[in-house]
């Protein structure tokens, strides 16, 4: 029984530990050590990080056993700890900032918009001329206006002071416009409607997503190290912008997953609602408005009435 035990314990330690091993805090931790080694008093890096592992055998088996389970505690509490923060952080990363900044915000929000808009008159004029008529360079512009626009609200008051935000700013505006449903109030029920693989792929997109974030703040943090290292701080400053660029692209992948999601099951919101759904696209945006707004302040009107439900039609 006992042996069971312990070989259960060493199985869940040795799934911590790969969990650990792959996290953005061992990188962190492990720079800092390689850092800390490289001190010109220590007598080089490789030098004394030999004499750290030649004292470690030294020891009995229990106090490496110890240290090591120390180590994995740190490892994992800083995980934790950046898991708890990466959703905060995400918020500041997509623009929503104290009152105190507001002014920022709008100089900021200002600067992409006014970048916005004239790529979107260039993008008219491109559009304006027939395809075959432009030559390659032209239809690769058009392509990359496209993108770009894309990632950004077609209404300036819909826009974030920084790129990520516009990135998962401009699905939601996708989704409002064009069904009427928007989905601050409208996801949290669509998610429970959702099958299965849908909710997996959008928690895996969602994961990368605060992965990425967690990159960045390691990133920012390995700066610290500069203490012992020079190179900390470039080293830092390059993860950080490489990790904030992944931040985009998990952020567009993730919105687009959203999108897709009320593209493919908001009749499922329909249906278990009982709230009539559209006959035409045209009635659509104005339905789901009305739907938005019952479910965000409920509704005493007599209209519309409600259809009946799966189980009522049999």
């Amino acid at each position: 029984m006992l042996g069971d035990f312990w070989t259960g314990l060493g199985g869940r330690l040795a799934d911590r530990w790969v969990a650990a091993l792959f996290s953005p805090a061992f990188g962190f931790w492990a720079a800092g050590l390689l850092a800390w080694a490289q001190r010109p008093q220590n007598g080089g890096w490789p030098d004394r990080l030999l004499a750290l592992g030649r004292q470690l055998q030294g020891m009995p088996l229990l106090i490496q056993g110890s240290y090591l389970l120390a180590l994995l505690v740190v490892i994992t509490l800083s995980g934790l700890a950046l898991r708890r923060i990466a959703q905060p952080a995400l918020r500041v990363l997509a623009g929503y900032w104290p009152a105190r900044l507001n002014r920022a915000a709008a100089r900021l929000r200002a600067r992409l918009s006014d970048r916005s808009d004239r790529d979107r008159a260039q993008l008219r004029q491109l559009a304006a001329s027939p395809r075959d008529e432009l030559n390659p360079a032209q239809i690769a512009e058009r392509a990359r206006l496209e993108r770009r626009l894309r990632r950004i609200p077609a209404q300036r008051a819909a826009r974030m002071p920084t790129r990520l935000g516009n990135v998962l700013q401009a699905g939601e505006a996708r989704t409002r416009n064009r069904y009427g449903l928007d989905p601050l109030v409208c996801w949290p029920r669509l998610w429970l409607l959702l099958p299965d693989t849908a909710r997996q792929e959008v928690t895996a997109a969602y994961t990368s997503l605060l992965l990425a974030v967690q990159v960045l703040i390691c990133g920012l943090l390995f700066t610290v190290w500069t203490i012992w290292a020079w190179w900390a701080l470039p080293a830092g400053l390059l993860v950080a912008v490489a990790a904030y660029a992944r931040t985009l692209a998990a952020a567009a992948a993730f919105a687009d997953l959203l999108e897709s999601c009320f593209d493919l099951y908001r009749p499922l919101l329909y249906q278990a609602l009982r709230w009539p759904p559209a006959s035409d696209p045209g009635a659509e945006r104005t339905s789901g408005v009305r739907l938005s707004t019952y479910l965000h302040a409920g509704s005493r009107q007599p209209e519309p009435v409600f259809v009946a439900g799966p189980d009522q039609q049999r």
